[in-house]
């Protein structure tokens, strides 16, 4: 559903101030961050198209951004071949010297997903959620899909955690996070590790409404493994999934995608709105990872679901705080087209993400 963005303008006796040059001199504004889109999405030798862009710091040097449905032919012309097979998830890393590393299985001629599900139903497969590395080895959340009759031909069926080696990036151990099929919670679309606890967040959503929630657990260090997991029940933590309730505060849908992270003594939620062809994303900020979450602001409005001839929509804005600067926060979101067609034939722009940079005093109080 389309939203219209309305400014309104508001009337008052008193007689306007104008802010003097030192204050505007300070205000800043949202400005894209065109080098990133040519970095993370490439014409040839690596990942040419994708959604998801989902990152968390390798080291001190290199990120790992968790891709969605992924294309590798190589782009000539703004296009690709139509028939160009798709994977369902693929890693990329970019380090400080801008060098894109495509992470996959088969060959550039054959790819395949990098990630499968390995028990259950073999026609499962995943997309990503969000991860951390801690002592050598990568945390990683994976949201697990069928073909079905949702909506989109797709249908959410659980949540997969799985550790891998972060030189090799062999996969360690790969089980079921059985708490999303207990209380319907996708969890792992965000995830903050600190000394005492990781914070693993997850939307839920019914046809009529949606929220955020959050579960804990600690990581063991003989096993390098999270366990002891937690609810937050609005209240306080409790070890029955059941009883997780949804954070207070959030006056937007809460998408399939979002980030949280912490900023100072600060926690920070960034989302784009639910609905196809809306295109705000906003900010918002707690104290706590908990919540209650507060300074709604309207950061940006994407432009790109305007063009209607070629069926374009926005979706999904993600945070990359790893790459502050100057106190402004890098934010991708993702392009695509109902047409799927377009995405190859007409411009391959359609289907990779744009980035922007947020000045953080616009997030913060």
């Amino acid at each position: 559903m389309l939203l219209l963005f309305f400014v309104l303008s508001c009337i008052d006796q008193k007689k306007e101030v104008p802010p003097n040059r030192e204050e505007e001199n300070r205000v800043r504004k949202v400005t894209r961050a065109r080098d990133f889109e040519s970095l993370v999405v490439v014409d040839s030798l690596g990942v040419t198209g994708a959604d998801g862009v989902i990152s968390f710091p390798l080291d001190s040097t290199t990120s790992v951004f968790m891709m969605g449905d992924s294309f590798l032919t190589p782009v000539r012309n703004n296009k690709r071949d139509v028939n160009s097979h798709m994977i369902n998830n693929s890693f990329i890393l970019i380090n400080e010297e801008e060098v894109h590393t495509a992470l996959y299985e088969g060959t550039m001629d054959n790819p395949d997903a990098l990630l499968k599900p390995t028990y259950g139903n073999p026609d499962e497969y995943y997309w990503p959620g969000h991860g951390f590395e801690h002592n050598g080895t990568l945390h990683v959340f994976m949201s697990r899909f069928l073909h079905g009759d949702g909506a989109w031909g797709f249908e959410f069926s659980g949540t997969d955690y799985i550790t891998m080696d972060a030189k090799s990036f062999k996969v360690i151990s790969q089980e079921d996070f059985p708490f999303s099929n207990r209380n319907i919670v996708h969890y792992g679309l965000s995830v903050i590790n600190q000394k005492d606890f990781t914070y693993i967040y997850g939307s839920w959503s019914t046809k009529d409404s949606t929220a955020l929630h959050v579960a804990r657990g600690k990581l063991n260090e003989n096993t390098n493994k999270l366990n002891s997991f937690e609810f937050f029940d609005g209240k306080g933590w409790n070890s029955d999934p059941i009883k997780s309730a949804p954070l207070k505060g959030i006056g937007q849908q809460v998408p399939e995608q979002f980030s949280v992270f912490q900023h100072g003594n600060v926690f920070v939620l960034i989302l784009q709105a639910r609905e196809l062809g809306n295109g705000n994303i906003y900010s918002y900020i707690s104290d706590a990872p908990t919540g209650p979450w507060r300074n709604e602001q309207l950061l940006y409005h994407t432009t790109e679901q305007e063009n209607s001839k070629d069926e374009v929509f926005t979706y999904n804005a993600m945070a990359h705080p790893q790459y502050m600067e100057d106190e402004q926060l890098l934010i991708s979101y993702c392009v695509n087209s109902f047409k799927v067609a377009n995405i190859h034939e007409v411009n391959t722009d359609y289907y990779r993400p744009k980035f922007i940079w947020a000045p953080m005093e616009m997030i913060l109080e």
